[in-house]
Formats: C-alpha cells, sequence, structure tokens
C-alpha cells in the first residue's frame, strides 16, 4: 500500500469541517440550489405534519418505532448436523426455515382447517408448493410446526426446510430448536 500523500490529511480535515477545498470538486450553483431547495420543502413539510398530528411524540411516531415483522434465527447443532432456523411471524402467517444445508429448499404451505366438529384442535392439511412432493415431506412439515400453528392462534404455517437428518429424534430435537425462535 502506497503511503498517504502529505497534503491528504489536511483536505480531508477541511471536508470535515466544511471548508472549501476538501478534495472534491464545489457543485454547481445549479446543484446547489437543488439540493437546497429539495432539503428545505422536505423539512418544510415534515414540519407541517408534525404540527398537525400534535407535535414529534404524536400517532405516527409511536408506528415508526414498532417493527413491520419480528423474526429471530438461531443456529445449532443437532445429531451433529450444523442447522440454522430463522422464524418470521407476519400478521396473517408465520415463516420458518429450518436448513441443514444452507438452502430454503421444499417449501410447504401448513394451513390448519378449523372447520368440522374439532374446533379446539384443527386438522392441518400440508400442501407443497416447491420441491418434491413425498408423503415424508409432509408428515415432516406435521410434525415440525404443528405447535408453531396453534401457538400462533391457527395461524397458516409457510415452512421451507432442508433436512438432512429426517429422523424422528431429529424432527423432535429441530422442534425444540424451532420452540426457541418462538416470535409468535
Amino acid at each position: 500500500m502506497a503511503p498517504p500523500r502529505a497534503g491528504a490529511r489536511p483536505r480531508v480535515m477541511a471536508a470535515l469541517r466544511g471548508e472549501e477545498g476538501g478534495g472534491r470538486p464545489a457543485p454547481s450553483p445549479r446543484a446547489a440550489a437543488r439540493r437546497r431547495e429539495g432539503k428545505g420543502a422536505a423539512s418544510a413539510a415534515a414540519g407541517r405534519a408534525r404540527a398537525e398530528s400534535g407535535g414529534a411524540a404524536g400517532p405516527g411516531a409511536a408506528m415508526e418505532a414498532s417493527p413491520i415483522v419480528t423474526s429471530r434465527q438461531r443456529e445449532e447443532v443437532v445429531h451433529g448436523v450444523p442447522t440454522e432456523v430463522v422464524c418470521t411471524a407476519f400478521s396473517n402467517s408465520v415463516l420458518v426455515v429450518v436448513t441443514q444445508y444452507g438452502k430454503m429448499g421444499t417449501i410447504v404451505y401448513v394451513d390448519p382447517n378449523t372447520i368440522g366438529n374439532n374446533v379446539g384442535r384443527p386438522s392441518l392439511t400440508t400442501k407443497v408448493l416447491l420441491g418434491k412432493d413425498e408423503p415424508l415431506v409432509h408428515v415432516c412439515a406435521k410434525n415440525l410446526v404443528a405447535f408453531v400453528s396453534q401457538e400462533a392462534g391457527n395461524k397458516p404455517v409457510l415452512l421451507a426446510m432442508a433436512l438432512k437428518d429426517k429422523t424422528m429424534e431429529g424432527i423432535q430435537a429441530l422442534r425444540e430448536v424451532i420452540r426457541s425462535c418462538q416470535v409468535w
């Protein structure tokens, strides 16, 4: 790496202080005027909005503080296999990604059906949206996220899974990792 030029530091310091000659060419008069007009209009509009909403602590300020979606991620070794789990709660559903390959893998939609005589415990319908549509995929999906749907108030769950270990012990261990990422 080449040593810095002798005059480089004073130019950087001058730019930080806002002095001319900071290493950048001065903006054209037209660009400077556009920049001033844009900032002036934006700050005037923001001031009017604050005044109409009752100040900075008005109703709009509370909405900005709360996140739109909540998400948690966890990495753990399950039966000797590195595993990543990401759970994200949306207003109408929950997304759960479980991977032992670093890919999303098969995407399954798990929908609780509350129609019928068992209103308290809905039956779960699984539908493979992307990937291999095999019976084992449906069994794994129901076993992995049935509790997520129940605890989330019978919300549907979108499950993305790419698993090396599909044994019952592996599924139970993965269920506990999913439970530790609870966002619902």
